[in-house]
């Protein structure tokens, strides 16, 4: 069967639903950052610092406004990928590299489970890019708010959680865990 008409098929059958655990998480990580951008928005002096040295001294300030929009901009770059890649996977098959894709994309119930797989990677990976947005901006405020006007090294340390789920959910991506290997309740097409 060609590509498109594949591509199709695919579209027609209904949707894998996502992981509730995966939509928790991402819901959980959205709700923390919109959380920290208000608290943001309410407490932030009018200048602060927002570059900080590994010993939580700041090296550069910034305004507000353009901090926040800056904010929202990049929460929205993190948020969109999630949402809208994994349409391409049954839009244009072609142009997604994964492990097995070829086998991946030869049958529609198999392309439509392709894209829950991707799907639920990109709001992983979304959730944990935001997590590390949530975590800066708490010590870039906590730095703005403090006498000291330092970040606390506790956050540059917490830091290293969503990073290592970043780094997790890459490696479960490109192949780690077999996420992406042939699974038999789809052989038949």
């Amino acid at each position: 069967m060609a590509p498109n008409l594949i591509a199709d098929e695919a579209r027609r059958l209904p949707p894998e639903p996502t992981s509730r655990w995966i939509l928790a998480t991402f819901a959980g990580a959205a709700v923390v950052w919109a959380a920290v951008f208000c608290w943001q928005v309410v407490v932030l002096p009018d200048t602060f610092a927002i570059r900080f040295d590994f010993s939580g001294e700041p090296t550069s300030r910034w305004d507000k406004w353009p901090a926040q929009i800056l904010s929202a901009v990049l929460a929205a770059v993190m948020v969109a990928p999630a949402l809208l890649i994994s349409r391409v996977v049954l839009r244009a098959p072609n142009l997604v590299s994964a492990p097995n894709s070829p086998w991946w994309t030869a049958a529609p119930g198999r392309l439509r489970r392709f894209e829950r797989l991707i799907r639920e990677d990109l709001y992983l990976l979304a959730a944990a890019a935001l997590l590390l947005l949530a975590l800066g901006e708490t010590g870039i405020t906590i730095a703005a708010t403090s006498e000291s006007g330092g970040m606390p090294v506790v956050i540059l340390v917490a830091m290293i959680v969503p990073m290592a789920g970043l780094v997790a959910v890459v490696v479960r991506m490109v192949g780690g865990g077999g996420r992406y290997d042939r699974q038999p309740d789809l052989d038949d097409g």
